[in-house]
């Protein structure tokens, strides 16, 4: 896995501040990995004709560095001691989406932090289409999710959904990684499976093609698992039954059984310019989830003809 150089926050002056701030702040002190922090705030719907620019040459600037300022008033209450990390603001005009894969792509960002309200305001949209675009790893913070990184007083257990692909062992090597960096720290790898129609024809019963199924699936995990460094890190393998189709339910259900700090998942791409996506697992749980902090791993390179794109917007 490429080391995390760079960090992009994704600022909007909102309560969702606090808790971006607290996990970037957090990841500086404890994890130790990235070199520059960058802080983005994007101004939407600022456009002044040219007409007006002209009576008015100065006006951009000057709501640019009142912008700046206010942020920067906001990264001292977190940042304020912290000096083994360089910080850059960014105060933008332009469109969300657009704005942020440029820079990203600009600044050779390696991790983006964005938050989801839960308010139902409109930035949830923008998370979405982060989710689906962003060519590099994503950590989507919900609105008041600060508290689960207390270190002190709270355990760290991080949920990887694993179907046995290359982008779960992808999403299981970055967690452990995390592991390494971070005490107290435990793995859940989640696999949920279910009984296909037609195992009647068996001679089975329900049941029992059902721990057919689960001793498969412990047979693949072990072959899985072999092709991750693991070692020094404490790895449970569970296997979930779905009964009703509902895949994202039971892995919501799981992390909130064992109060997960986390759930982290390899994000599903194409390396055609006009097919990135998630998984349709991902994508459900991003759009539905306003509990626990989603990381979303990106496969280095695979999204470097997006990018090419991305230049010439």
């Amino acid at each position: 896995m490429d080391p995390i150089k760079n960090i992009l926050v994704c600022i909007d002056l909102s309560d969702t501040d606090n808790d971006l701030l607290s996990y970037a702040r957090f990841i500086v002190n404890a994890a130790k990995i990235p070199e520059k922090i960058y802080f983005i705030n994007i101004l939407r719907h600022f456009h002044i004709p040219k007409e007006i620019h002209k009576d008015f040459p100065h006006l951009e600037d000057t709501v640019i560095n009142e912008r700046k300022e206010d942020i920067n008033k906001e990264i001292d209450k977190f940042f304020g001691h912290v000096k083994k990390v360089s910080k850059e603001i960014i105060v933008t005009a332009g469109s969300g989406l657009k704005t942020l894969l440029k820079v990203i792509d600009k600044k050779e960002i390696d991790l983006v932090l964005i938050g989801r309200k839960n308010d139902g305001s409109g930035q949830g949209m923008l998370t979405m289409r982060m989710g689906r675009r962003c060519p590099v790893t994503l950590f989507i913070i919900p609105q008041g999710s600060n508290k689960k990184i207390d270190k002190e007083l709270h355990k760290w257990n991080i949920l990887v959904p694993v179907d046995f692909s290359k982008y779960a062992l992808l999403a299981v090597q970055f967690a452990v990684n995390l592991a390494k960096k971070f005490k107290h720290t435990e793995i859940f790898c989640q696999h949920v499976y279910s009984v296909p129609i037609g195992y009647h024809y068996t001679g089975k019963t329900h049941d029992e093609f059902a721990e057919i199924m689960k001793q498969n699936a412990k047979k693949k995990f072990k072959r899985f698992i072999n092709d991750c460094d693991y070692s020094d890190v404490k790895i449970n393998d569970v296997y979930t039954l779905d009964d009703d189709e509902n895949i994202i339910e039971d892995i919501h259900n799981y992390a909130k059984q064992i109060n997960a700090t986390g759930i982290i998942f390899g994000s599903k791409g194409m390396t055609t310019t006009s097919s990135i996506f998630l998984g349709s697992t991902a994508e459900k749980l991003i759009k539905i989830d306003a509990e626990f902090p989603l990381l979303v791993v990106r496969i280095a390179g695979e999204y470097q003809g997006f990018m090419q794109l991305i230049k010439k917007i």
